[in-house]
């Protein structure tokens, strides 16, 4: 009998195809190191999927053989052809989805205008949900190794926010694992508390993302500060600051953010 497993979690994220696809290809050939090289990742890159997905789903995804001519092999677990199973029926799902808006958007020509969002790219971003407050829509721009690190460059993916720049520093192996390249629409996220939020004039840090904007709300009390800034670009975003620094709302100041405190999420877009 299957164990209890929290498959979901292991679903949750739309674009977690190539974790899931890591798992399809050691199902074809029994083999970690070529499933990594089907993929196009690093054998490194293909354990960290393994086991980001055994972490979510709560149960071991793949078992190892060791012996006979090839030296050993990798078999899933039943719980693994059941991930891969919803996998696949999401994905029809999804696609199913997909039509449906589309034949929507067609029948509509002719009637009023509508908002101009794309129901089915907001309804893909609302799907990640995380506790970090802070997140822009964004396309990558550039990827540079920098030793076990890539630097990921990425500007604002919203009419009017295209000028607004974000770092973020990340493994190799979880670059490759999002697949990232440029033009590839992602979510940037961060903590409202890795934002550090500064009167204007204050010396920033060249090596981190530095913004300039205008404070639309502070609190008061405590000992720090939480302050919602509004970006000359448009986009918005929450920090904190020292309560020494007594801002208020229409203040000018400057916002810094550790590159390696951006997070790189797919939206499934």
């Amino acid at each position: 009998m299957i164990r209890k497993a929290s498959l979901t979690a292991a679903l949750a994220e739309q674009r977690s195809d190539r974790r899931i696809e890591v798992l399809r290809r050691i199902q074809a050939s029994g083999s970690i190191s070529e499933a990594a090289r089907q993929v196009g990742i690093s054998y490194k890159a293909a354990w960290q999927a393994l086991d980001t997905l055994s972490n979510l789903a709560g149960v071991e995804l793949v078992q190892r053989s060791v012996g006979g001519r090839g030296g050993g092999g990798a078999v899933l677990t039943p719980d693994a052809l059941l991930l891969l199973e919803a996998a696949d029926a999401m994905g029809q799902a999804r696609e199913q989805l997909q039509l449906q808006l589309q034949q929507a958007q067609s029948h509509a020509k002719g009637d009023a205008p509508r908002a101009g969002i794309s129901v089915a790219t907001t309804l893909a971003r609302l799907q990640v949900v995380t506790s970090m407050r802070n997140q822009w829509p964004c396309v990558v721009r550039s990827l540079h190794a920098d030793g076990p690190l890539v630097v990921v460059q990425m500007h604002g993916a919203e009419a009017g926010a295209q000028q607004f720049e974000v770092r973020s520093h990340i493994t190799n192996e979880s670059a490759q694992l999002l697949g990232l390249r440029p033009g590839l629409p992602v979510l940037a996220m961060c903590k409202a508390t890795a934002v550090m939020v500064m009167p204007a004039g204050d010396a920033g840090q060249p090596a981190a993302n530095h913004w300039q904007g205008t404070a639309t709300r502070a609190t008061r009390g405590g000992s720090v500060q939480e302050v919602a800034v509004r970006l000359a670009a448009g986009v918005q975003l929450v920090g904190f600051s020292g309560q020494a620094t007594g801002l208020r709302a229409r203040a000018r100041v400057q916002v810094v953010v550790e590159p390696s405190a951006v997070v790189i999420a797919l939206s499934g877009e």
